[in-house]
C-alpha cells in the first residue's frame, strides 16, 4: 500500500511539472481540485495564443495602471469590435517580453500581429491618440530592471497592410518613471507627459512629448524637486491654466510627499511649474509630512491638495490637513481633515467646527474619538473593522450604524445626539472619506 501511495505522490509530482506553457504551483488545496480555467473571450484569447507560440510561453500581467489582466480588450482600430492584447514572454527567449495583438472573426480569436518589447515585464499600459489618425495607439512602459523607478515607454500604432495588420512603434523609446496621456496645450491632439525622478546625471523632471503626424518632439520640460525619489500618483484636472496634471511623488527621507502641479504656458511655450524654485531646486509651498494624495476630496469636480496644518494634541495615528486649490496662480484653503493612515480614510471638517473639536485615536480598538473641547464630551465616534471579520449582526455592535467601506474595511459611527456640537450619521457619511 505504501508503494500505491508513493506511486502516485511521483505521478500526481511529474504531471504538475510538465506541461509548462502555462505551468504555476498550485497555491491551495482548492487549485489541486478545481483549477480556474479562462472563459468566454479570455478562453478563446488563450487558445489562439497558445496556437501561436507552439514552442511555450508565459503570460506577463502588468504590474500597475488601469490594466492588470492576463488578456487587455481594447478598441484599437475604431470598428465596433474591441482587439485582444497579450504580452508574453516566449520559452525560446527567456527574459524578453513581446506583445501581440489578436482580432476576432467567425467566432474565433487569431494573433494578427506581434512585435518584441524594450524590457522583461510590463510596468503599465495605456492607450491614447497620439498622432490625430483618430484611433488609439498603444503605450506600454517596459520594465528591464527589477526594481527600477525608470523604465522605456513606447508608443505603438496598428495599422492594416493589405489583407493584414501590423504594429508599428512610433519612433524609439522614452525613458520615463511615470507618464500620463492628455490634450496638455489644446491644439486637439493628446501629448505624453512623462516624469522622472532622477537618473544618471539626470535630475527629477518632467517632459511634454507631442506625437503629431507620427513625428515625436519634445515640446515642453520642466525641472522638478531634486529630492524626489518617486512618483506615487499622477492625476488629471482642469484649472484657470487649463488641463493640469498633479504629481504626487515621494521625498528622499522616506517620510514626506508633494505634488509638482504642473500645466501648459503659452507665453513660455512650454510646461512649467510653478511652485519649483531654481535657486534652491525645492517645491516648498505643496510639500507635507503627512502621505495623502490629492484628489477631490469635496466632489466640486476640482482637485485639492492636502497641506499640514497645525493641531495640539494629535495623537501618532492621526494627522491634520489643510486642503488648497490652485485659483489665480496661488492655492487657497478649500478645507480641513483629519486622517487615518492606519485604517485608510480622511474626515472632512467643516472650518467653523475645526478649532472647537480634538480627537483621540484607541489603537486596540481603532476608535477615532471627535470631542468637543468646550464640554470634554464625544460628539460621535468612528471604529474601523477588517471587511473580511465584520459581522453586522454582532451584539457589540448594536449601537453602531455602517458609514462606508472600501476594499479592506468597513466604518461604523455611533453619535452622541445630546452633544454640544451635534452631528448626524448622514454627516458622517458625507464627512468620511476612505482612501
Amino acid at each position: 500500500m505504501k508503494k500505491i501511495k508513493l506511486f502516485s505522490i511521483i505521478v500526481i509530482l511529474s504531471l504538475l511539472l510538465t506541461g509548462c506553457n502555462n505551468f504555476k504551483l498550485a497555491t491551495s488545496i482548492d487549485d489541486l481540485i478545481s483549477p480556474i480555467s479562462p472563459s468566454g473571450d479570455n478562453a478563446g484569447v488563450q487558445n489562439a495564443v497558445n496556437e501561436f507560440c507552439k514552442s511555450g510561453y508565459l503570460i506577463k500581467i502588468p504590474a500597475g495602471g488601469d490594466y492588470t489582466t492576463s488578456y487587455i480588450f481594447h478598441n484599437l482600430d475604431s470598428d465596433e469590435n474591441d482587439e485582444a492584447i497579450a504580452f508574453y514572454e516566449p520559452s525560446d527567449e527567456l527574459g524578453t517580453a513581446s506583445l501581440a495583438v489578436l482580432k476576432k472573426s467567425d467566432d474565433k480569436w487569431s494573433v494578427v500581429d506581434n512585435i518584441k518589447g524594450e524590457g522583461s515585464d510590463v510596468k503599465s499600459v495605456d492607450f491614447c491618440d497620439v498622432n490625430g489618425d483618430g484611433s488609439e495607439e498603444i503605450l506600454v512602459c517596459w520594465s528591464f530592471i527589477s526594481k527600477s523607478t525608470t523604465f522605456k515607454l513606447s508608443v505603438y500604432s496598428l495599422g492594416q497592410t493589405g489583407a493584414g495588420y501590423k504594429i508599428k512603434p512610433i519612433s524609439d523609446s522614452i525613458t520615463a518613471g511615470e507618464f500620463v496621456c492628455a490634450d496638455i496645450n489644446e491644439d486637439n491632439v493628446s501629448e505624453v507627459a512623462v516624469f522622472n525622478a532622477g537618473y544618471s546625471s539626470v535630475s527629477p523632471e518632467a517632459q511634454l512629448y507631442s506625437f503629431k503626424n507620427n513625428k515625436k518632439s519634445l515640446i515642453g520640460e520642466t525641472k522638478l524637486d531634486s529630492t524626489i525619489i518617486s512618483f506615487k500618483n499622477i492625476t488629471l484636472g482642469r484649472t484657470d491654466e487649463g488641463i493640469s496634471i498633479y504629481a504626487d511623488a515621494l521625498k528622499s527621507d522616506g517620510d514626506s510627499m508633494l505634488t509638482e502641479f504642473i500645466y501648459w504656458s503659452d507665453y513660455y511655450d512650454s510646461i512649467v511649474s510653478p511652485f519649483y524654485s531654481y535657486s534652491t531646486g525645492r517645491t516648498a509651498d505643496t510639500t507635507r509630512n503627512s502621505l495623502i494624495d490629492c484628489k477631490d476630496i469635496d466632489g466640486d469636480k476640482v482637485i485639492e491638495i492636502p497641506l499640514d496644518t497645525s493641531v495640539k494634541n494629535l495623537p501618532a495615528q492621526i494627522t491634520a490637513q489643510n486642503w488648497v486649490v490652485y485659483e489665480n496662480t496661488v492655492l487657497n484653503h478649500k478645507c480641513y481633515s483629519y486622517s487615518c493612515k492606519r485604517d485608510a480614510y480622511s474626515l472632512l471638517i467643516d472650518d467653523d467646527d475645526f478649532s472647537k473639536l480634538s480627537v483621540k485615536y484607541d489603537n486596540d480598538k481603532r476608535k477615532l474619538s471627535v470631542i468637543s473641547d468646550k464640554s470634554k464630551k464625544e460628539c460621535f465616534c468612528i471604529v474601523t473593522m477588517i471587511k473580511s471579520a465584520y459581522n453586522s449582526n454582532d451584539g457589540n455592535l448594536k449601537n453602531y450604524t455602517e458609514i462606508s467601506s472600501n476594499s479592506g474595511f468597513v466604518y461604523l459611527a455611533n453619535v452622541n445626539s445630546k452633544a454640544d456640537i451635534r452631528f448626524t450619521v448622514d454627516d458622517l457619511k458625507k464627512m468620511i472619506k476612505p482612501y
